[in-house]
């Protein structure tokens, strides 16, 4: 039986990434190569080929670095983010489907938070984009990669947590 993860932000090939204000100390890493495998390996420690991964937004920086994406273990989808920037055909070459937003089981997915006022259509909004902040407010799930020990998160364990607050 497969599971559902979810990631986001993982910044594949960006060096800024490991000395960006907002990561440190989660990504304690030497060189952007030294990061981007030790992703890979985390990712493909949890999830198995069957098992389905919604990677919200900041997949990676440069067009070569969509490689990797090939690397990783699951059946990848994305949901754009705003730096993700190329043809939605480059994509498509790793995941099985690219889109802007996505409704899952009662949530949301997207890269950035959505307004207050969509809640009146979901019970959570599961999102990237803040990296290691989070937004006082429990209805959202930050999966950027600092929230969540750079390592996809299964989707029963973000209802585990959400549940722990309602």
């Amino acid at each position: 039986m497969s599971e559902v993860f979810f990631i986001s932000d993982t910044h594949f090939g960006y060096r800024g990434i490991i000395t960006f204000s907002g990561t440190k100390p989660f990504r304690p890493f030497a060189t952007i190569e030294e990061h981007d495998a030790e992703l890979v390996q985390r990712r493909n420690s949890v999830v198995g080929n069957k098992d389905i991964v919604w990677h919200l937004g900041h997949c990676c920086f440069g067009k070569r670095n969509l490689t990797i994406a090939g690397e990783l273990n699951g059946s990848k989808r994305l949901v754009m983010g705003n730096h993700d920037m190329y043809a939605t055909a480059d994509y498509l070459q790793y995941f099985m489907r690219v889109q802007c937003a996505v409704e899952f089981e009662g949530a949301t997915l997207t890269h950035v938070p959505v307004h207050p006022s969509q809640f009146s259509r979901y019970f959570m909004n599961v999102h990237g984009h803040l990296h290691a902040d989070a937004l006082d407010d429990s209805r959202y799930f930050n999966v950027s990669c600092e929230r969540i020990n750079l390592t996809p998160i299964p989707w029963d364990e973000i209802l585990n947590r959400w549940a722990e607050h309602h």
